[in-house]
């Protein structure tokens, strides 16, 4: 039981006590999929990306959180529209979370940086299954072993972006709209809600390559959560000729990373990340894993904004 409401409480916000938590999943490999925490990066790169993602957080901790990812994004219009989707899920022990999301960025072309401005709009399943619980009670009053109850929601996002082949500064947010999901209704013993909020992602990066077979990519992410403190991450990423990636990220008293990638036939790229726990719940498990496949396709040089936009589709900041 301790487990179960542990990972609650830090997950969800969960019952009829008002809980104030982080809601939506974090990943380490974030910088190559900045369009899932701001619909402003949509369309950054000019061509075709997309993303799978698998994590299994806190391995060896019953019901731990597990996350599957998938998205897709890319520009239009002479370069000046991006358009994506998302798609995750996110397990957590009795709780499950499914969200779809349809996001837009309009980009401005100036003579050395882009801006752009993204919108998007979320539609959520949250399901509580009662199999799933176990109680120190038998016949505990609050929860019914025999009901699976679900809510749909939906959500907005939005986002500002300034960037160019060296460096980036984005603010995106998510769960914009205060809404709430109410369950078993019909029995005031055991309804429970699980309130929204607003999550803000300020990001920024810059890379160096003085060297042209090496790029160090350089990311700054910071995530507010209503009533939570500010979360710090720090992720460096070092590339080589383009084709091998190796890096190291920090997350503020939670985990230390290590990740790993490498480009196959210039349009596949695999990378894993292997998180080791800082915090007290390292004595628990024996850190997360996370695995990603990135795919991208070249449309050329048609996009628009920059003459050599050959140079500029490299996009340093992101590199695959």
């Amino acid at each position: 039981m301790k487990k179960y409401f542990l990972l609650m409480l830090l997950s969800t916000g969960f019952f009829s006590v008002k809980i104030s938590a982080q809601q939506l999943p974090d990943y380490t490999g974030y910088p190559s999929m900045f369009f899932q925490l701001n619909p402003a990066y949509t369309g950054t790169r000019g061509d075709l990306d997309a993303r799978l993602v698998y994590r299994k957080q806190w391995v060896g901790f019953e019901d731990a959180p597990v996350t599957q990812f998938a998205g897709i994004h890319s520009r239009l219009w002479k370069g000046r529209l991006g358009i994506g989707t998302t798609m995750f899920k996110d397990v957590t022990g009795p709780t499950n979370r499914t969200d779809l999301g349809f996001t837009a960025a309009y980009h401005l072309h100036f003579p050395d940086v882009e801006f752009s401005a993204g919108f998007g709009a979320d539609f959520m399943k949250y399901t509580i299954d009662g199999s799933k619980m176990t109680t120190h009670w038998t016949g505990d009053p609050a929860v019914d072993n025999t009901i699976t109850d679900s809510e749909r929601k939906t959500n907005a996002r939005a986002g500002i972006l300034l960037y160019n082949d060296r460096f980036h500064f984005g603010l995106g947010v998510l769960s914009m709209v205060n809404n709430k999901s109410e369950f078993y209704l019909n029995d005031t013993t055991k309804k429970s809600i699980v309130s929204y909020v607003p999550h803000y992602f300020f990001t920024c990066g810059y890379n160096f390559h003085g060297n042209p077979e090496y790029v160090w990519e350089n990311n700054l992410m910071a995530e507010y959560v209503t009533g939570l403190p500010i979360m710090i991450n720090y992720n460096l990423r070092v590339h080589y000729r383009e084709k091998f990636m190796g890096g190291v990220s920090w997350r503020l008293k939670d985990a230390i990373a290590l990740q790993a990638g490498y480009i196959l036939l210039d349009h596949f790229q695999f990378i894993y990340s292997y998180d080791i726990g800082i915090s007290p719940l390292r004595k628990g498990h024996s850190g997360s894993h996370e695995v990603m496949i990135g795919y991208r396709m070249n449309f050329g040089d048609h996009h628009g904004g920059y003459k050599n936009f050959d140079e500029f589709q490299k996009q340093k900041f992101h590199l695959f």
